[in-house]
């Protein structure tokens, strides 16, 4: 496995404490939900324009169908709430993803360290059961991690990804977060909160472990050529660089659950579980109804794995270079 400021290795005295894992993942949460909270909107809007067009097709009001694109969206969006409601559930994206990705990070680094310490018992077993050697071992424990840490956080934060993508809707048009959670628990109960749990589990558990898998491959690559030619590329831009490839990666093959995990949140009555709905859309728009809003996806998921990861890092090495000095000072 690559070893990053990030994700350590074992339990070494070097290992930067949770609170710089912890303080990474909210500055880096902050920053992406900031700067890329309006694609993450109009990629709602869109696919949820997308599904009621869809259902009234064979009516009496087809006349009134409109073909929605991400211009239309963004002038609908901008003539209603102003150019500043396209930040429109900047809140609850902060108040989900801040401490949620300052969780996963963490908890991330607790599960690498933890298999990285645990590695000596169970390798040469599972080498000698499945004949793969050591090396490709340690190449799958990111993919392993990253499905791990992801599946847990996102259940325990579930409730707000759906308070989330029902405020930014304007299907309801709640004028605030409180009335949100009163409206879901009244109508759809407790279990409202977690709607869409199943397609938003099988988009970001995967999604995380292919994503590391790819970043930590192409980031060690990256590093190994730097060293060869001895180019003066900074951490930063390499860390960039290969966060957009392999969000890329990941987005397009997690996109199909991303959709159905929307409008599962948006009418859990309508679209009840995963086969349900896997069966609506596929009737309704075949195949291309799965990559609903892909393109918006794309502009948005891997540009903020991307940030959120760069920065991350780069306030862990903060954490292990000041950690370092007061440790040199000390002696």
């Amino acid at each position: 496995m690559a070893r990053t400021a990030a994700g350590g290795g074992g339990g070494g005295r070097d290992r930067p404490q949770p609170i710089a894992h912890l303080t990474g993942g909210a500055v880096s949460g902050m920053t992406s939900c900031i700067m890329l909270q309006p694609l993450d909107l109009i990629k709602t809007r869109l696919q949820q324009s997308n599904r009621d067009a869809a259902h009234l097709k064979n009516t009496l009001t087809t006349q009134l169908k409109k073909k929605h694109t991400m211009l239309t969206t963004i002038q609908d969006i901008v003539k209603t709430n102003g150019a500043a409601g396209l930040w429109r559930g900047t809140v609850p994206t902060i108040v989900r993803n801040v401490p949620g990705t300052a969780i996963y990070f963490t908890t991330l680094s607790e599960i690498r360290n933890a298999i990285s310490a645990s590695r000596s018992t169970w390798q040469p077993v599972l080498s000698r059961v499945t004949g793969v050697s050591y090396q490709k071992q340690e190449k799958y424990e990111n993919l392993i991690a990253g499905i791990t840490a992801r599946g847990a956080v996102g259940y325990i934060l579930m409730p707000f990804t759906v308070l989330k993508v029902r405020y930014e809707s304007n299907m309801y048009n709640y004028g605030s977060m409180l009335e949100a959670f009163r409206s879901i628990v009244k109508y759809d109960g407790v279990r409202g909160l977690f709607a869409g749990y199943g397609a938003t589990f099988i988009r970001d558990a995967p999604f995380a472990g292919i994503y590391l898998f790819f970043y930590e491959h192409w980031k060690s690559m990256a590093n190994g050529w730097k060293s060869q030619h001895d180019v003066p590329v900074a951490n930063v831009a390499i860390n960039l660089g290969a966060g957009v490839v392999a969000g890329t990666t990941a987005t397009c093959i997690t996109q199909p659950f991303d959709m159905m995990k929307t409008r599962m949140q948006l009418d859990p009555h309508i679209y009840p579980n995963i086969w349900a709905t896997t069966r609506r859309v596929f009737l309704e728009d075949g195949v291309k109804g799965f990559f609903d809003g892909i393109s918006l996806r794309l502009a948005r998921k891997p540009l903020s794995s991307a940030i959120s990861w760069a920065i991350y890092e780069e306030v862990v090495r903060f954490f292990s270079k000041r950690r370092e000095a007061m440790s040199q000072t000390a002696l």
